[in-house]
C-alpha cells in the first residue's frame, strides 16, 4: 500500500453551488484501524450513496496517475480519485487493477481480511473537485475507476502493508467487467445475467441489474 488516506466532509463549489464531499483525504502517519464500516477517521458527505459494509473502503492502482497524464493530459495529485488506499506494485509484483482483480477476490490487507465487492462508479463530485465537466465519462471510458472491499475481519492497516491475495473464485468477472456492464454496456443483458451468478454481488448492484433483465425480458 503506497498510501493510506482518510478525510471528513468539506465544502467547494462547482457551476455556482455548494457542493458537500468528504472526497479530498489526508494521508495518515502509522496505523489506522480499519472496521467494518471503513476507517476510523474517515466520512462520508452522503451516506445514501457512499460508505456502508460493501463501500467500507476505495482502492485505486497507482499506476493510473502517470496514465491520466499520459493519454488523457489530466495531472492529478496523490489521492485524486478520493481513494483510500492507492496500491502499488512490489519486489516485481505487477500492481493489481481493475483489469485484473476479480469480483469476490478474498485479501489480506495489512491486519484485516477483506472481500473486493464492487467497482467505484464515480459521480459528479469527482468531476466538480478537479473541475473536468467530463471526468466521469473518462472515468468510464477508461476504466480506471477504483474498486471497493467489504471487511471480514477488522484490524489495522498503514501505508507499506502489503496485499495478500488470499481466494479468488473460479470463474468470477474482473471488476473492469462489472464496470463496463453497469456502467458502459447497459443493453449487455446477458452480460448482466452473468454477473447476477457471481458471488458476493451487493444487493443494490443486484436490484439495478434485476431491473435491467426484467425489462429486456418484458420487451
Amino acid at each position: 500500500m503506497a498510501a493510506v488516506r482518510v478525510g471528513g466532509v468539506q465544502t467547494h463549489q462547482w457551476n455556482g453551488r455548494e457542493v458537500l464531499s468528504a472526497g479530498c483525504k489526508d494521508e495518515v502517519v502509522g496505523p489506522v484501524q480499519l472496521g467494518r464500516l471503513g476507517l476510523v477517521g474517515d466520512a462520508q458527505a452522503d451516506r445514501k450513496n457512499h460508505g456502508g459494509p460493501d463501500k467500507a473502503l476505495l482502492l485505486y492502482a497507482g499506476h493510473h496517475y502517470p496514465s491520466w497524464l499520459a493519454d488523457q493530459g489530466l495531472l492529478f495529485p496523490p489521492g485524486a480519485f478520493f481513494e483510500n488506499v492507492t496500491l502499488t506494485g512490489f519486489g516485481g509484483l505487477a500492481c493489481p487493477d481493475e483489469t485484473t482483480v476479480a469480483l469476490g477476490e478474498i485479501w489480506r490487507l495489512g491486519g484485516a481480511i477483506v472481500q473486493v465487492s464492487q467497482p467505484r462508479s464515480p459521480c459528479y463530485k469527482l468531476a466538480s473537485r478537479w473541475g473536468v465537466p467530463d471526468l466521469v465519462q473518462r472515468v468510464q471510458h477508461t476504466g480506471w475507476s477504483g474498486w471497493y472491499v467489504r471487511v471480514l475481519a477488522p484490524g489495522a492497516v498503514a501505508k507499506g502493508d502489503l496485499v495478500e491475495l488470499l481466494e479468488r473464485p473460479v470463474g468470477a468477472p474482473t471488476v473492469g467487467e462489472v464496470a463496463r456492464i453497469v456502467n458502459v454496456d447497459k443493453h449487455d443483458v446477458e452480460g448482466a445475467r452473468r454477473l447476477l451468478a457471481a458471488p458476493g454481488l451487493p444487493e443494490r448492484l443486484r436490484n439495478r441489474l434485476l431491473a435491467r433483465v426484467g425489462a429486456a425480458e418484458g420487451d
